[in-house]
């Protein structure tokens, strides 16, 4: 026996276990030591703070690459080749329940038919759940204790986040429920789709050569964006449909598209102040005889959050549009458009238009937009329909509130066309 302790041993150093075989040590990360540790930094950060998310956001990047760095850790040492959130579906599951996912916001609950607890965080937690899931990927107390308990029983951490087509209201609104309720998320297995400082599952499908998109995939690709370009829909679909008249007659129109300040997409999306700065300087230099048309975001004009380019006055060709207009309405009256991760510039591809990239979104690098940023990782090349069919219907998955079951994009669009039209009669309203 002491023979064998020669021969291998484990030693606590700080966060990491040594253990020595053959008189070689090595390191391996050791995740309960680490956990307790930025607990209580994120603990104590979230207590000192009484400020609005993006802020504690911005506050938290100190920690935020050890804590993603931990999960990424978990996920990674749990990792499949192949993941089909589908077989989530069909699972007898428990799961740990966080805010974000509540029944406030959306009808996750739906998307599983036998589920046991449930998805509301009013209700207690289940205390053994058999189920770990975020609602996005920023540092928390709640999601520290996630991490936590599924480490202890080496289960994976799922991400949950909004999809792409989504209500009619933004969650910031203070509206009736069903308008600003999620009907669609999307379910990664590694990282949030925002994320690109490494692979989020949808990344991997898109890079994957294996992953043809068949001709019938494809026209249904094409017939799902021709239904959106024709009926305007997008994210959140509030907002009126108009043409806009914007700057001079008869000038080369160049969009560039603010977003919330501080939001998750900018900081793991390569974003950030300087980024902002640099795009609209580039726009401007590289347009000089266009009219520069800066959007706002619209959790910016619902006065929640403010953006990189708030309080920016009309001069010289600059023209600020703080109005609420569509956003495939916008896109069509434009020629180019420059964007940093913002979903709009997926959507400005759908509409045709030159697309300039200043951050890492997920449909830059696959050869249909002109990147500032590269990420080597990205080496396929896909057509949009392919883009669209794997993130919009391969990645995404929808629910139809009115029959509380999983549906098919195509019956997502139809019931937020529906719901659309029912907000517009009872406000008088005319998009």
């Amino acid at each position: 026996m002491k023979i064998l302790r020669n021969i291998f041993s484990i030693k606590k150093e700080c966060s990491y276990k040594t253990i020595t075989i053959l008189g070689i040590k090595i390191k391996l990360f050791d995740y309960n030591s680490k956990y307790l540790k930025l607990s209580k930094t994120i603990a104590n950060l979230n207590n000192k703070i009484e400020q609005t998310s993006h802020q504690i956001y911005d506050r938290a990047l100190d920690i935020d690459n050890n804590f993603i760095g931990l999960y990424l850790r978990l996920n990674s040492a749990n990792a499949c080749q192949e993941f089909d959130a589908t077989e989530l579906f069909n699972k007898n599951i428990k799961p740990l329940n966080i805010e974000y996912l509540s029944s406030d916001t959306g009808y996750i609950e739906y998307l599983f038919p036998n589920l046991q607890g449930t998805f509301d965080s009013k209700q207690k937690t289940e205390e053994n759940p058999n189920f770990f899931y975020m609602g996005g990927i920023y540092p928390s107390r709640e999601h520290t204790h996630i991490i936590a308990e599924a480490l202890k029983r080496n289960e994976k951490v799922y991400i949950f986040e909004d999809c792409f087509l989504r209500s009619i209201f933004s969650h910031v609104y203070d509206v009736e429920p069903k308008l600003k309720k999620s009907i669609g998320y999307t379910i990664d297995d590694i990282t949030h789709y925002i994320d690109a400082l490494i692979p989020s599952r949808l990344e991997r499908m898109l890079n994957d050569e294996t992953l043809v998109i068949t001709e019938e995939q494809r026209l249904r690709a094409r017939k799902c964006i021709d239904k959106i370009l024709e009926t305007h829909l997008s994210k959140y679909n509030n907002q009126p449909i108009f043409e806009p008249k914007i700057g001079r007659d008869g000038v080369e129109k160049v969009l560039v598209v603010d977003q919330a300040f501080g939001d998750w997409s900018i900081i793991k999306g390569g974003g950030g102040e300087e980024v902002f700065n640099n795009m609209l300087q580039k726009a401007i230099d590289e347009n000089p005889d266009a009219d520069i048309i800066i959007k706002t975001h619209p959790d910016t004009m619902s006065g929640n959050r403010g953006g990189y380019y708030t309080g920016i006055k009309q001069h010289e060709n600059i023209y600020p549009m703080t109005e609420p207009i569509n956003p495939i309405s916008l896109i069509k009256y434009v020629d180019k458009v420059y964007v940093c991760t913002t979903q709009l510039g997926f959507e400005a591809l759908m509409c045709g238009k030159e697309v300039h990239t200043f951050g890492i979104p997920f449909y830059s690098g696959w050869g249909l937009t002109i990147d500032d940023q590269k990420c080597e990782r990205r080496t396929n090349r896909r057509t949009l329909e392919e883009v669209f069919y794997i993130a919009y219907i391969i990645y995404s998955h929808y629910i139809n509130p009115e029959k509380k079951c999983r549906c098919e994009i195509e019956d997502a669009m139809e019931y937020l066309l529906k719901l659309r039209d029912e907000y517009l009669n009872n406000t008088g309203c005319n998009l």
